[in-house]
């Protein structure tokens, strides 16, 4: 009888659990920018705690809220400006993209690849450029959830001060407020070193393709700095542009291949040592469940769910840690158990 109620208790946990993300899914509209804004409220909220001290509340709500608009205008206006500039670079090379297209079929075609290789008259690469900005129109078109997730950052802005004062008040709402402390103080880590890396990551590239006389080395590097804030898909998407142009601009092939190693090097050195000795023992996720969760939200939620994935990790693995019962799982996910005299203040 025992193990039968135990196994109708895991079939109830699981059947639980496959519904919510079901439900995540079908809902993603509304719940990404949520988590999005969850995520910004969690980062900005000791600013307006230690502004709500000292002036009226009015005071730290702006302040956040403009903290919030200009990080925004900053991350997507290099993205915007790194969109333009790989055009640009994109029309100037056309022909020279053509014939390395015409080139590269040619050599697949000649090794016993079915594929078909038209005249080099008319050959146009115009379909493989559609589907690149087709791409990131898809990306443009996620942007599109900015303005819902700041609809709720603003309301939640304005309640989390009482959210806070009634969890203080109720009997069992301290642990979970020391969680909230704990994820805010985890998101910020998470924030500082993914720029830090980000910026590094950006400025090696920028200078890699310096010293090897690439076009566009500018370019380059901005790109790699944004794409670096979404793991492992960012670093891979980072390293096709100057592979790509390096193809074009020199008549060998060993220019490419060594772009190419040099850029991978690049990602996977900061990527795999630099970052994870970096966020330490605050974040402490294992590189399984990292990789894990990038997939498993991004599945959920596209690029956008790849993106916050590790947040929302961070954020289920700290809330897990707080109890008893889930405990477990936090350890297994290589979260370490909160010290209990932690008081959660910041």
């Amino acid at each position: 009888m025992n193990r039968t109620a135990r196994l109708v208790q895991w079939s109830i946990i699981f059947g639980a659990a496959t519904l919510f993300i079901f439900v995540l899914y079908l809902s993603r509209p509304v719940t990404l920018p949520l988590a999005f804004a969850l995520f910004l409220m969690a980062i900005v909220w000791p600013i307006q705690q230690k502004l709500d001290k000292r002036f009226p509340r009015w005071v730290g709500f702006v302040t956040c809220v403009l903290v919030l608009v200009i990080a925004f205008g900053a991350f997507f206006g290099l993205l915007a400006l790194g969109v333009l500039l790989i055009g640009d670079g994109i029309g100037e090379y056309r022909y020279e993209l053509d014939r390395a297209y015409f080139s590269l079929l040619s050599w697949a075609a000649a090794n016993g690849f079915p594929v078909n290789v038209p005249n080099v008259e008319e050959m146009d690469i115009g379909p493989i450029v559609g589907m690149v900005a087709g791409t990131f129109e898809r990306v443009n078109a996620s942007i599109g959830l900015i303005g819902l997730t700041f609809i709720f950052i603003l309301l939640g802005l304005l309640e989390i001060r009482d959210f806070a004062d009634k969890l203080n008040s109720m009997p069992h709402g301290k642990p979970i407020l020391d969680a909230i402390h704990q994820i805010s103080h985890k998101f910020r880590r998470y924030i500082v070193v993914r720029t830090f890396v980000s910026m590094l990551t950006g400025l090696l590239t920028y200078l890699f393709a310096l010293v090897l006389g690439l076009d566009f080395a500018l370019t380059f590097g901005l790109i790699a700095f944004i794409l670096n804030y979404i793991p492992f898909i960012g670093s891979i998407l980072a390293v096709i542009p100057p592979v790509v142009f390096a193809t074009v601009q020199f008549d060998n092939w060993l220019m490419p291949l060594l772009v190419l190693l040099g850029t991978s090097t690049i990602q996977i050195v900061l990527g795999n040592y630099v970052d994870p000795r970096l966020e330490g023992r605050a974040l402490a996720l294992s590189p399984l469940v990292v990789v894990i969760s990038i997939f498993f939200w991004g599945m959920i939620w596209g690029v956008a769910g790849a993106f916050i994935g590790v947040p929302a990790t961070i954020a289920i693995m700290t809330i897990c840690s707080q109890y008893e019962q889930t405990r477990w799982v936090a350890l297994l996910a290589g979260s370490p158990i909160p010290n209990q005299n932690q008081n959660g203040s910041y």
